[in-house]
């Protein structure tokens, strides 16, 4: 009786440790492990088993977590004390989440639901690197002197933002590139902003945008896909009128396979987030509003404002 009294308090309690294959994996893959179960003192019903797949972002100091996905294990089931079940693990990842990066990061967190005890819950850490095809694009960029800036992979109102600054031939002429991605069923697509210094070529337009598409055939020669950036760049920096913002809304507006405000990047990776972290977003502000309506002397958070606004929008866009 003791013992029951103790496995309810979570003490001498069953437990569960889900052990991953690999503590990395690339977006759009399956991620595979085990769990291992024990029982504890005592016999104690199980009602489920299910594992969280939790994104937590850092963003200028305020972290905010939400879960990406409910996986279900196991329904119902009695284990004995003392007894030892394992059981498989795989979870293939949606292509369309953020990767993982200096304000991006993962766990997976597995909870042993005991019916009448304290749940047992593990967490474990698991870093989602950039599918292949769009690291063989970061290749390219690196062979062209770009190098990744530590604050890059920021989830922006469209998906996740890449940043780049140039080392070498572009040093002089290009601030930074960024670029969304998104992983299409042919080929990988790219909207990408070439920041020009003020000046270069006599230019007052500083920002010049251009959609790219390459085939997946297309990127499996690294050098071949370089000298091609490098020609849509410098093509972009020779013929600026071409390629200012309004130029490109313009011509993406008539596109018929473009969703919403002109644009064909809806599937671009990070927007799944991105549409998880502002239904958040709208539950704070109805909360604040509910708060004040009610009388409460809580200020109004305005780090949403403008929400929706283009692209490549200012620093109280990002997440």
């Amino acid at each position: 009786m003791f013992k029951k009294l103790l496995s309810k308090l979570g003490i001498g309690s069953a437990n569960i440790n889900l052990m991953l294959h690999h503590s990395q994996v690339r977006l759009g893959e399956t991620i595979s492990g085990e769990f291992f179960i024990e029982g504890g003192a005592v016999e104690q019903y199980i009602n489920k088993i299910d594992v969280e797949l939790r994104l937590t972002l850092n963003h200028n100091g305020q972290v905010q977590t939400k879960t990406v996905a409910t996986i279900p294990v196991a329904s119902a089931f009695v284990i004995q004390a003392g007894e030892k079940k394992v059981l498989p693990f795989t979870y293939e990842l949606p292509k369309s989440l953020p990767i993982s990066g200096h304000s991006v990061h993962y766990t997976f967190v597995t909870r042993l639901d005991i019916a009448g005890g304290v749940d047992h819950l593990d967490e474990d850490a698991v870093r989602i690197l950039p599918p292949l095809p769009l690291e063989k694009i970061f290749v390219a960029f690196e062979k062209l002197g770009f190098r990744e800036k530590a604050t890059s992979g920021k989830l922006k109102p469209y998906g996740q933002e890449f940043e780049w600054f140039p080392t070498e031939q572009f040093k002089n002429i290009v601030q930074e590139i960024e670029f969304f991605a998104s992983l299409e069923e042919e080929g990988v697509r790219l909207l990408l902003e070439v920041d020009v210094y003020a000046g270069v070529f006599g230019l007052q337009e500083k920002e010049l945008k251009r959609e790219f598409f390459f085939l997946y055939t297309e990127l499996n020669d690294i050098s071949t896909l370089a000298d091609n950036l490098r020609a849509m760049i410098q093509e972009m920096i020779e013929q600026p009128y071409q390629y200012t913002a309004s130029s490109y809304m313009a011509h993406h507006s008539h596109i018929p396979h473009s969703h919403g405000r002109g644009h064909s990047m809806m599937g671009a990776i990070g927007g799944f987030a991105v549409g998880l972290f502002a239904g958040m977003l709208v539950e704070e502000l109805v909360d604040d509003v509910v708060e004040e309506a009610l009388g409460f002397e809580e200020e109004i958070e305005e780090e949403g404002a403008g929400f929706f606004d283009d692209f490549f929008g200012g620093e109280d866009e990002e997440f």
